[in-house]
């Protein structure tokens, strides 16, 4: 998946999760968001 490549290989820092959303933050200042909606897992990562 292309849309992970950043995130491949690099350190996970720390792991934050609120009631609606997790957030991982990894290595270099990557970030990568995971909520839930309409069922489904939905990504976002910062930068792509």
């Amino acid at each position: 998946m292309a849309k992970f490549d950043g995130i491949i290989g690099k350190a996970l820092l720390t792991v934050t999760e609120t009631e609606k959303e997790l957030t991982l933050v990894f290595a270099d200042n990557r970030y990568l968001f995971v909520t839930v909606e309409n069922g489904k897992l939905k990504t976002e990562s910062v930068p792509e």
